[in-house]
C-alpha cells in the first residue's frame, strides 16, 4: 500500500500522537484581525455610520470564522496522517474518506533536522526552513497533500532517535528511481 520503491527500507513510520496547538498557525488571522479591528475604530471615530458599523462587524465575524474553519482543516488533515522514514526518503501518507495521499521527499534535499520537545515524550522534526520557506508554507498548511508545505513531523514519539535517524541516512541516500 505504501509507495516505496523496490530496494527501499522502510526504518521507521508513526503517527502525530496529539495536535498542538502554535501561534504560528494563527499569526496571519491575528494580524488581519487586529487591522479590520484597526480600521473599524478608525471608521468609527470619523463617522459613526451604524451601517458602517455593521459591515465592520460582518468583516470581522467572516475573519475569525475563517480562522476557525482554517484551523479544524489542519487538525483533521493531521488526524488521518502518518509518517514514514524510508533509507532515502521522509514520506508522508494521508488516509482520508476521499482516498490515500503521498508526498515525499528525499532525505539528501532535506536541511539538518531540528527536534522541539513537548516534554511529554513527544516531539516535532522540522528541518530549519528559510524565514520566506515558512512564510510562504503558511498558505498551504492545512490543506491537501498535493499543495506544496515544508516537511515536519509532529508531535512524535522518540523525536530525537527519529531525528538522529534522518541525519544519518541523509548524507548517503541514493535517488529514488
Amino acid at each position: 500500500m505504501y509507495p516505496l520503491v523496490e530496494g527501499e527500507q522502510l526504518l521507521w513510520s508513526g503517527r502525530p500522537q496529539r495536535y498542538l496547538r502554535r501561534y504560528r498557525d494563527y499569526h496571519y488571522y491575528l494580524t488581519v484581525g487586529i487591522l479590520i479591528f484597526f480600521a473599524a475604530g478608525l471608521t468609527t471615530i470619523l463617522s459613526l455610520n451604524y451601517w458602517v458599523m455593521i459591515g465592520w462587524v460582518v468583516v470581522l465575524v467572516l475573519a475569525v470564522a475563517t480562522g476557525h474553519e482554517r484551523n479544524r482543516e489542519r487538525r483533521a488533515f493531521i488526524a488521518v496522517t502518518t509518517y514514514l522514514v524510508t533509507d532515502r526518503r521522509l514520506i508522508f501518507v494521508s488516509e482520508s474518506p476521499p482516498g490515500i495521499e503521498f508526498r515525499w521527499i528525499r532525505l539528501a534535499d532535506l536541511r539538518p533536522p531540528r527536534v522541539r520537545d513537548h516534554g511529554d515524550g513527544t516531539g516535532t522534526i522540522d528541518f530549519h526552513p528559510t524565514a520566506s520557506e515558512w512564510l510562504r508554507d503558511q498558505g498551504f498548511r492545512s490543506r491537501p497533500a498535493w499543495y506544496p508545505i515544508l516537511p515536519e513531523l509532529m508531535a512524535v514519539p522518540d523525536a530525537a532517535q527519529v531525528a538522529g535517524l534522518i541525519a544519518r541516512n541523509a548524507p548517503r541516500a541514493p535517488a529514488v528511481g
